[in-house]
């Protein structure tokens, strides 16, 4: 008899012990705090530019992967303490922080925006179509 009642107050015990540990881990955990990186179009940005560079394959490898890092640090930054990063394209409705600014002016700070080349300079002007079909060029007329 005294068994039983020992069982009794044990099962009641561990059932307890299992509520208050189950209320302190659940309690102490607060909700995500969520932002939105529109990391496609920070990265299509750069990719642009670097195109656009005149830079060689190997420079803009080495430019891009230096890019690639220094974004790659500035995201984990903005997730850390808490706050979990979507990209812009995972968030359908809400209002959710754009942290899109801050990033981009971190990255470009530490790594610089590819300048544009300068254009090639024609030294025989191409006529334009109007041009050449007032000159007679293309009318078809034979002489």
């Amino acid at each position: 008899m005294w068994v039983d009642v020992a069982l009794v107050f044990g099962l009641v015990g561990i059932v307890c012990w299992g509520g208050w540990v189950t209320k302190s881990l659940l309690g102490s955990q607060q909700s995500p705090h969520f932002v939105k990186l529109q990391l496609q179009g920070i990265i299509s940005e750069y990719l642009q530019a670097q195109a656009r560079s005149g830079n060689s394959d190997i420079v803009a490898a080495q430019e891009t992967a230096h890019f690639m890092g220094v974004l790659d640090k500035a995201v984990a930054e903005a997730g850390s303490g808490g706050s979990v990063v979507l990209v812009n394209e995972a968030v359908i409705g809400g209002s959710i922080p754009d942290v899109t600014a801050q990033i981009r002016r971190k990255v470009y700070a530490q790594v610089a925006m590819p300048s544009q080349a300068a254009a090639p300079v024609n030294e025989q002007p191409q006529g334009d179509a109007a041009t050449m079909m007032s000159q007679g060029a293309g009318n078809g007329d034979a002489q």
